[in-house]
């Protein structure tokens, strides 16, 4: 059982349909067939039956009337079905149109004329098997005691019985039914006899008709199955074909429109749905050569950036911004700080005494969590020898296998920073080398030289020859004033060229003195307008840079914006050193693309000491000039 249901259950769709609707409507029809068929039957064999048994009642009350009352009592008795006629047949014979003889033969004419079915009648016989009454009268009198369902007849004398039957010129015997009941008065047998064939003619009929309705449901379904077959079954395998072909990779493949039932839907379903399927091939396809160049190119921008990575001159790490955890570094790195690779892989970089102090590594990082790359960012560093060193440091947010990291490149420009150191100590010391040359030895001998001119002017005025020297008294007064300005302005450059010494002078003081110069060498009003509470700077080398920005913008404002007026102001808040040179001169062409020399040595004096310096122009006319050194919070010097 169960594998015919699994054979069952693979059919294709066209059998299921066809054995499905096949079975159904033969069950049907089968069913209600053989109920048709059994109530026909029932109905038949009781009708037929009843029809016999009142037949053989009728003929059997009719003797015993005659036999009791004569013709007229026999009339009255006859079977209902032949009671008119027997009553009209009695009243001709009391009207006396006939005798009773020919009453008796009317009436046994009449009543053998009519038939059971087709060729069904009535006959009497004795219980010796002599036929008494037959509607064939040659039959009437003889014996049949040789006929095995006349002997049953004889035994039986009431009842029915089947027995076979050939008539002259058929070619087969017949099976027929004989119903029959005995009258002792007269020892006759009433029998009704008919043939089977006869008596289920109907019913071979009602077969007939339910065969041939059979049949035409089978040629009906079998057109549906056509019908089905064409119009469904036909395009689901034409899409089935079509739907391999577009697994198969070709998607090009359509389904023609021809109807506007659900297969044309599906139809149209179908094209859409591969429309949108070569679209999104298409896409797909672009996408994947565009993946492959992506990847391609990645590949080698992995490839170039680990190439630049490892063989950059700059030292180079790359930690996770969570938790500041190192995943890579490169030589140059390893070889500023003095470790290598496995005791950095893994560690915390805020947590090996690296940035001093602490607080500008988590700066840092915050920075570059908040997405603010960090460009040029001067730091003081551990190395592994726990040797304080100057570096200068760039940070950018990546992303490392999903990750968001920071990648840093330093640089140690300790060296670098100790040689500016000497080089600008050198400088100084020069300037101050000048200053006191200017100062102790040219200014001495000028003056000097001043006296001896003076002794001179003295000689000669007090000479005899006085008047003859007039001229000469007149140019001696000359060389002397000459001289005595050359001293003065020694004496000037000297305390222009002496450097800021913030131990012995302090800025404040260097400020003012660089005032009064301005003042008495240009003859310009300069004004110091000092706000702050403290000395700015600590450290000489700051102070020193601050100092010349300082004079430089002072000096350009002097000798090349033809300003009458010039202010320096020193502000500070909580993080920001602000100094702001004024002037209301004519002002700085800002269109030019190039600066000279005084700007760029000012711009590279404020990178050294991490300060911003900006030029703007003022209204109605005149430059400001403004210098702003950052105090982050764990700036020891703020």
């Amino acid at each position: 059982m169960k594998s015919i249901f699994q054979w069952s259950k693979n059919l294709n769709i066209r059998t299921k349909l066809l054995g499905g609707h096949t079975l159904v409507i033969v069950l049907a029809v089968l069913a209600g067939g053989g109920f048709i068929l059994s109530r026909v039957q029932t109905t038949i064999e009781t009708h037929i039956e009843s029809e016999l048994t009142n037949a053989t009642a009728g003929i059997r009350h009719m003797v015993r009337t005659a036999a009791a009352t004569s013709i007229k009592n026999h009339l009255r008795a006859v079977a209902e079905k032949n009671l008119e006629i027997i009553q009209a047949v009695y009243q001709e014979f009391e009207q006396g149109k006939i005798t009773e003889h020919e009453a008796k033969d009317l009436c046994r004419k009449i009543l053998f004329s009519q038939t059971i079915g087709r060729t069904g009648y009535i006959f009497c016989a004795n219980t010796q098997g002599i036929a008494a009454e037959h509607p064939n009268p040659g039959v009437t009198g003889k014996r049949f005691m040789d006929r095995s369902f006349v002997r049953d007849l004889c035994e039986k004398k009431s009842g029915k019985a089947v027995y076979s039957w050939k008539n002259p010129g058929e070619a087969e015997a017949r099976e027929k039914l004989v119903i029959f009941n005995y009258i002792p008065e007269y020892d006759w047998i009433v029998a009704s006899a008919s043939y089977l064939d006869e008596i289920y003619a109907p019913l071979n009929t009602v077969s007939s008709i339910v065969m041939g309705i059979v049949a035409l449901i089978f040629l009906l379904i079998t057109g549906s199955y056509l019908w089905v077959n064409r119009s469904v079954i036909t395009p689901l395998q034409s899409l089935m074909k079509r739907f391999d072909q577009g697994a198969a990779g070709d998607f090009s493949v359509r389904m023609p429109v021809t109807t506007t039932d659900e297969i044309g839907q599906l139809a149209g379903y179908f094209n859409r749905f591969m429309d949108k399927l070569d679209v999104s091939r298409r896409k797909l396809e672009s996408e994947i050569r565009m993946r492959k160049k992506n990847e391609q190119a990645l590949r080698l921008s992995d490839e170039m950036f680990s190439k630049a990575f490892r063989s950059n001159p700059a030292g180079m790490f790359i930690a996770v911004l969570s938790d500041s955890r190192i995943i890579n570094a490169n030589d140059s790195f390893l070889n500023i700080t003095g470790y290598n690779l496995m005791d950095l892989l893994g560690r915390e970089i805020l947590t090996l005494d690296f940035f001093t102090p602490r607080q500008e590594g988590r700066w840092l990082f915050t920075e570059i969590r908040e997405r603010r790359p960090v460009k040029n960012k001067e730091i003081v560093f551990w190395n592994r020898a726990k040797e304080r060193r100057q570096g200068i440091i760039s940070a950018e947010r990546v992303m490392v296998w999903g990750e968001a990291c920071l990648l840093a490149a330093m640089e140690d420009i300790t060296d670098a920073r100790r040689l500016e150191q000497e080089i600008l100590k050198i400088g100084l010391r020069e300037r101050q080398n000048i200053a006191i040359s200017l100062h102790d030895d040219l200014c001495p001998q000028l003056i000097g030289i001043e006296v001896m001119v003076k002794m001179l002017h003295q000689h000669l005025d007090n000479a005899p020859a006085r008047n003859t020297l007039a001229g000469e008294i007149g140019r001696t007064k000359k060389i002397r004033a000459v001289v005595q300005d050359a001293i003065h302005k020694t004496r000037t450059l000297s305390r222009g060229l002496e450097p800021v010494n913030l131990a012995d002078r302090g800025f404040d003081v260097s400020l003012a003195s660089l005032a009064d110069y301005v003042r008495e060498v240009f003859s310009i009003a300069c004004f110091l307008d000092w706000q702050l509470d403290q000395p700015p700077f600590t450290d000489d080398t700051e102070a020193t840079h601050a100092y010349y920005i300082v004079h430089e913008a002072v000096h350009n404002a002097a000798k090349h914006a033809q300003a009458t007026r010039i202010d320096m102001v020193l502000t500070r808040d909580s993080e920001n050193i602000r100094m702001e040179i004024f002037d209301n001169g004519n002002g700085f062409d800002f269109s030019t693309k190039t600066r000279g020399m005084g700007i760029r040595i000012m711009t590279w004096r404020a990178a050294r000491i991490r300060a911003t310096l900006a030029f703007e122009p003022m209204s109605p006319g005149g430059t400001r000039v403004t210098l702003k050194i950052a105090r982050h919070p764990f700036d020891r010097n703020a």
